[in-house]
């Protein structure tokens, strides 16, 4: 489903060069909800960023589905994020002046989906997140475990090959948090939807079926977790 190639990404002029990503491989399988940690700078923002086709790296390649991202134009990529790709974000990222259901139906005003279609599965959407008595709240009028529910119906109502989340829980307690990443477990499993997440909880990290960790812009560690059925890929690599 996702495939990496030799991720590199660097900031600064040769005199001052800084690696954020050391040559990354990474190979994530249709329907598996990874998590990738490590300690701040290690570089796992930018490598979903950049998986998410949001940052260009310097050199390699990322394949969604088949798909070459980074080789397509600018219009092709953002034409193949909108319609394959939801993502969750830390603050939400909801706009203030929408209510919910018109937050939730953005993606799908985006692709072209009738007003009338896309509130009718935003609110679709909000009932399976566990808000259907939210439609017409505002962001300032909903907790901040509602508001990241929104986002993540906003994440899920195009239903999309992918599920990109940094830091989904980082703003919420630790109760909402288990929630939080609950209900994107329960997603993963009967949407079937890969989904990928960063986080420096490694609690949160163990809910999910693989659990990536970064040290200096390179992977060292990839292991199965006991919520997976395979357990066959596990790797250490020694910094």
């Amino acid at each position: 489903m996702i495939r990496a190639n030799q991720l590199t990404h660097t900031f600064g002029k040769e005199s001052t060069l800084l690696y954020a990503l050391k040559e990354v491989n990474l190979s994530i399988s249709h329907g598996e909800m990874v998590s990738i940690i490590g300690p701040s700078g290690c570089g796992k923002t930018t490598l979903l960023q950049i998986l998410s086709g949001i940052e260009t790296p310097t050199s390699g390649e990322v394949y969604i589905d088949g798909f070459n991202l980074h080789e397509a134009n600018e219009k092709k990529r953002d034409a193949f994020r909108l319609n394959h790709m939801g993502f969750i974000f830390q603050m939400y990222h909801l706009v203030p002046v929408l209510t919910a259901v018109e937050n939730v139906a953005l993606p799908l005003i985006g692709q072209g989906v009738s007003t009338k279609t896309a509130n009718q599965r935003a609110r679709a959407a909000l009932a399976q997140v566990g808000l259907a008595d939210k439609h017409e709240a505002y962001p300032a009028m909903m907790s901040g475990g509602q508001n990241q529910r929104t986002a993540i119906a906003r994440a899920i109502v195009a239903e999309p090959k992918v599920i990109w989340a940094d830091e989904p829980t980082g703003a919420l307690d630790s109760q909402t948090s288990q929630q939080i990443i609950g209900l994107l477990r329960h997603i993963n499993e009967t949407m079937n939807t890969t989904i990928v997440m960063v986080t420096h909880d490694s609690q949160m990290a163990a809910q999910t079926d693989r659990i990536i960790r970064m040290e200096n812009g390179r992977i060292t560690e990839s292991v199965m977790t006991g919520n997976s059925l395979d357990n066959q890929s596990n790797f250490r690599v020694r910094p």
